[in-house]
């Protein structure tokens, strides 16, 4: 059974055999005082995400313009995605799902195009407009994931 927490999918799991620790507490309890602004940084990346796509690919633009200009819509698919898993993982505070739903796999597809510094620098860019367009608490919980997307493709 999936739920909203990475914590209490793998306590569920084995549920007959373990109780959850303090730590795991502690954890949840984070987890539920940070959820409002989870949740708000959800919605904002929903109801922003295509602005922020494209604000960011226009900013790419400038820097390669062959690229943007003879893949611009899977560039913006990809960017599309990115933030649907970021969004998502915010909200389920679960950096790991981001990294196996979504990193491990565009990183190998990206990488196999030759593209990977290109796409570093769109997801740089990705996170500047996220900056410049949500409050500097939502911001702060998307700048994790940029910096991963940004690292998985330079180091593979």
């Amino acid at each position: 059974m999936l739920t909203m927490n990475r914590t209490l999918d793998e306590k569920l799991a084995d549920i007959d055999h373990v109780y959850l620790t303090d730590s795991d507490l502690v954890n949840l309890e984070r987890f539920a005082n940070s959820f409002s602004v989870r949740v708000k940084t959800y919605n904002l990346l929903r109801d922003r995400a295509d602005e922020i796509t494209i604000k960011a690919l226009k900013l790419l633009a400038q820097q390669y313009p062959e690229l943007v200009q003879k893949q611009l819509q899977r560039c913006k698919y990809d960017m599309s995605n990115v933030m649907r898993y970021t969004s998502l993982s915010i909200l389920r505070d679960d950096e790991l799902f981001f990294r196996e739903a979504l990193m491990d796999w565009l990183a190998n597809i990206i990488n196999s195009y030759q593209i990977a510094k290109e796409c570093s620098t769109a997801y740089r860019l990705m996170q500047s407009v996220v900056d410049e367009m949500l409050p500097a608490e939502c911001a702060s919980l998307v700048k994790p994931y940029s910096d991963m997307a940004i690292a998985a493709l330079l180091n593979s």
